[in-house]
């Protein structure tokens, strides 16, 4: 019983491979450049330690105030305080997209989630910076590093294209305009629950992301109810089924690590930053925009 156990645990890495290769249409360039080029890109900023000054300061008064404040806003995001700090940032950037890929493939959404990531790793890191800075930057000066706003950021992608994939399995019975209920409750839950001191609960604000979560969600039901989930479930492949169990987990473990579950000195509000950002492009880009502008036939 014991051989067969440690043989079946063995075979586990060419299992999944076997799987990700199955379920993954991006190509071997981009996973390359995703996967490992980037994290290689952290790890080589890491060993050759040019850190002096590329942290952005929350003692600047504003994200504008020069351009050196301006340009460590974007470069404090690709540097680490320590080692942990940069192991623990990309093993979650690496469970994440081991997440979000495999949806990608389902939704047809290459095209969505490349433009989506260029936004994040270009534009995401000001957006980080300026949050941290409106709400960190009144409590301490210390210097912002790290790479988790931008995993966050990835984090927000995954409801969106959970959502598409369920879109997109079904037939369009499960309309891409669901993502917004799980984003709003994860929110709900996020402000109701204390983590740190300098990211208190705000009931209030956590009761009306419910609201509106639910309200989105009791609108859609009543108008566009799916009609054949239990049909549609029944057919689902094996290899998909586990890709929609895999995303919704590192989706809802990825939420409480980010911004429930964490350290003191856990930059919680670049996370919450990110996350807004992760979600907020991918949605109103390519879910909203294309309902507004689209040509009834």
């Amino acid at each position: 019983m014991a051989f067969r156990w440690l043989r079946e645990l063995g075979s586990l890495p060419a299992t999944v491979v076997d799987w990700w290769r199955r379920t993954t249409a991006a190509g071997l360039v981009e996973q390359w450049l995703v996967l490992g080029m980037l994290p290689g890109l952290l790890v080589s900023v890491w060993l050759v330690r040019p850190t002096a000054g590329l942290g952005f300061s929350l003692g600047a008064d504003s994200l504008f105030e020069s351009f050196h404040t301006l340009s460590t806003a974007f470069t404090a995001n690709y540097i680490h305080a320590s080692s942990r700090h940069l192991f623990d940032n990309l093993l979650n950037f690496w469970v994440t997209l081991f997440g979000i890929y495999p949806l990608v493939s389902i939704a047809g959404w290459h095209r969505e989630f490349r433009l989506s990531a260029a936004v994040y790793l270009l534009v995401g890191p000001f957006v980080i910076a300026w949050l941290t800075l409106q709400t960190l930057g009144v409590v301490t000066d210390q210097p912002s590093v790290g790479f988790s706003g931008i995993v966050a950021a990835f984090l927000g992608f995954l409801p969106v294209v959970l959502a598409a994939a369920a879109s997109e399995a079904t037939d369009g019975e499960v309309d891409t305009v669901w993502a917004a209920v799980p984003f709003l409750c994860s929110l709900a839950v996020v402000f109701a629950v204390p983590s740190v001191w300098y990211f208190p609960s705000r009931p209030l604000l956590a009761g009306g992301l419910a609201l509106c979560g639910f309200s989105i969600a009791g609108l859609l039901w009543r108008y566009d109810r799916p009609r054949r989930l239990g049909q549609y479930n029944r057919q689902l492949d094996p290899d998909l089924r586990l890709a929609f169990l895999i995303g919704s987990t590192v989706f809802v473990f990825g939420v409480a690590g980010a911004l429930l579950f964490v350290r003191p000195g856990t930059n919680v509000w670049g996370h919450l930053a990110g996350y807004l950002v992760g979600f907020t492009v991918p949605y109103v880009v390519f879910v909203v925009r294309p309902l507004l502008f689209s040509v009834p036939e």
